[in-house]
């Protein structure tokens, strides 16, 4: 197979893969480069009491959390789902709530990030799946000492928008940041699965 076919098929499989997930494509086609290593695994407690969608279908949109941040920063999140408003003691703490006047989210402090469960976003290139996904994914951004970066609807770090890209300069903040959250063993190259609470059980 000579050269230029080779590139036609990876292109075309490209696209494919873009059209069925956008957010994965963008890591295959180099924007971050491959997962970056060691991995950063962040204990983040994700609060539930005050969220009407049912626990159990939070667990594709707090995956895809980790599909963001993994595939462009070498960033995840090691979840523990409660219906507590008990802070962790490390890392991080995230609320999900039914309404939040005004706000699709805010992030206060690494302890005080909340999201609404539907957050309404404006359409992007390169979307997430999940807008409370993509919402949450923004406010850890901002936890990992990222500001906004408004010049593109396809930016993680835009408001009000399914974008989910971070731009290389983003990746080593976030990077730095994250090393100073997470737990000591850098070995493993991926989280865990999601924890869940005994009255999820």
């Amino acid at each position: 197979m000579n050269k230029t076919c080779f590139q036609v098929l990876l292109n075309f499989f490209l696209a494919t893969l873009n059209f069925l997930n956008p957010c994965l494509a963008e890591q295959q086609t180099g924007q971050v480069g491959k997962p970056l290593k060691p991995v950063y695994r962040i204990p983040l407690r994700v609060h539930l009491g005050d969220s009407n969608r049912p626990q159990r279908a939070w667990i594709p949109i707090l995956e895809e959390i980790n599909t963001i941040w993994l595939s462009r920063a070498g960033i995840c999140f090691e979840i523990q789902i409660v219906d507590h408003d008990e802070k962790s003691p490390n890392g991080l703490d995230l609320w999900f709530e039914a309404t939040i006047p005004e706000w699709n989210g805010y992030y206060c402090d690494e302890h005080d990030i909340h999201v609404r469960d539907d957050p309404e976003l404006r359409p992007a290139g390169s979307p997430a799946k999940f807008s409370a996904a993509r919402t949450a994914a923004h406010e850890i951004g901002h936890a990992l000492n990222l500001d906004h970066r408004q010049n593109s609807d396809d930016n993680l770090m835009r408001s009000k928008t399914y974008g989910c890209q971070l731009h290389p300069d983003e990746v080593k903040i976030t990077r730095a940041n994250a090393k100073q959250l997470a737990l000591q063993d850098t070995i493993p190259e991926h989280c865990g699965p999601i924890e869940f609470s005994k009255y999820l059980q």
